[in-house]
């Protein structure tokens, strides 16, 4: 008989794993990581909800929300990107964010979802491969990827413009229609249709390196 360890069969209703692995509680320590808006807020380039919203607006239109999420649906369909995701990580701290990120939840996965999905992956790209083993709807995943990144960016600009919680919602719920548009898109995504142009936030994650005062690790 054969007694050896085997990954075990996915049995879960995707629902649950999503709101399992995308939420405060699944240990991948998110909330250390401000993706460079805490440098934003420092510089004033954003003060209000507007500003804020346009900043995540453009993020997962033509930044690095975009590039991630094409990532991720490229991992899923068994293409090799990881080197790619991180040769594509724009200053050293966004390396350091998706590495953390990645590391972290490749250890909760090995160690107690059975399954062994490697080490030293991109977190979009380990996201991708997780999903795939477990047969989530590659829209479902995007979709709830995406807004667990819209919802951890709105969560630091409450804590630092400062901002309400109501005003927080209002931001979540006029880009929830986006979020589910450009999952549609992204899942069609190729690699050659990657491509950004929010230079600004990458030059703040470069000038959060030399923030003097700063909570988060990005």
């Amino acid at each position: 008989m054969d007694t050896s360890i085997k990954e075990i069969e996915p049995k879960f209703d995707y629902h649950q794993l999503l709101l399992s692995w995308f939420s405060p509680n699944f240990p991948i320590g998110s909330y250390n990581f401000s993706h460079g808006l805490e440098a934003a807020i420092d510089m004033d380039y954003i003060k209000d909800i507007l500003s804020l919203e346009n900043w995540i607006t453009y993020l997962i239109n033509c930044g690095s929300g975009k590039t991630d999420c094409i990532l991720l649906s490229n991992s899923y369909q068994g293409k090799n990107v990881n080197e790619l995701a991180f040769a594509l990580c724009p200053s050293k701290e966004r390396w350091i964010e998706t590495k953390q990120l990645g590391n972290a939840f490749c250890k909760n996965i090995n160690e107690n979802w059975s399954f062994s999905i490697g080490n030293d992956l991109a977190y979009s790209v380990a996201v991708g491969k997780a999903g795939a083993f477990f047969k989530i709807p590659l829209e479902q995943l995007l979709i709830s990827f995406m807004q667990s990144f819209v919802s951890n960016l709105v969560n630091v600009g409450i804590k630092h413009i400062p901002l309400g919680q109501s005003d927080g919602q209002k931001i979540l719920i006029k880009l929830l229609p986006t979020i589910k548009k450009l999952a549609l898109n992204y899942k069609d995504y190729e690699i050659d249709d990657l491509g950004t142009s929010a230079f600004i936030s990458d030059l703040t994650s470069m000038y959060h390196e030399t923030l003097k005062n700063r909570i988060y690790q990005t």
